[in-house]
């Protein structure tokens, strides 16, 4: 793992809750990016499934230095470069496969594959990772999967996304070997296109405690 990596990995740990956010606006996402930090959540994934993401996120990297910019939904080789190029800390998959996995493994870019269970992990192991994304744990297990792969895979720590909520947060983070959760609850899709960043703020500030009780 690159002392990057190791750096990154270790202030998801402290931190605890990754919002992921999903828009196409500018302007919006840097509002919620510095209302999310300035609540508590000093790191967030800006999701590639919008037509100008990539747009977004360099320019989220740009106007909010003090903030660890990720990049989420990296599909391809050719998005993970993408990324690489904006500036972004660090890039999230929602699955694995052998092509990406490495090329990733060979990118500067830090990277955490998604896994969905057990034949996904030794894929991930194999190429050298040891922090993944678990998706969607709502569907695969969650905590009673990360805490059943454990067994197998001592080494290798989650951050679990897919159905968590402000409630699960504090016992998905119970399990030693869940390092992180991510969601969007703090940042729904309303909240940002009325602008309402006072709520936004409220709700990464929960958030941000419910993290802190574990």
């Amino acid at each position: 793992m690159s002392k990057q990596l190791n750096e990154i990995t270790a202030q998801l740990a402290d931190v605890k809750v990754l919002p992921i956010l999903v828009t196409d606006d500018v302007d919006q996402a840097i509002h919620c990016v510095n209302a999310l930090a300035a609540n508590g959540l000093p790191a967030v994934e800006i999701t590639l499934r919008t037509p100008n993401a990539m747009t977004v996120l360099k320019e989220v990297v740009k106007a909010c230095p003090q903030v660890t910019v990720g990049a989420g939904t990296i599909l391809t080789p050719a998005q993970l470069d993408a990324v690489l190029a904006t500036g972004a800390a660090f890039g999230i998959s929602p699955g694995i496969t052998p092509v990406l996995a490495a090329a990733a493994r060979d990118s500067a870019l830090p990277y955490f594959p998604g896994v969905g269970s057990a034949s996904d992990l030794m894929l991930a192991v194999e190429h050298g990772f040891k922090v993944v994304k678990l998706f969607p744990a709502d569907l695969v297990g969650g905590v009673k999967m990360a805490k059943a792969l454990g067994g197998p895979f001592p080494d290798v720590k989650f951050c679990l996304t897919g159905g968590v909520t402000l409630e699960s947060t504090p016992q998905m983070l119970a399990q030693p070997n869940v390092l992180c959760v991510g969601g969007s609850w703090m940042c729904p899709a309303p909240l940002i296109n009325a602008g309402d960043w006072a709520q936004i703020g409220q709700l990464a500030a929960a958030a941000a405690a419910a993290g802190r009780q574990s």
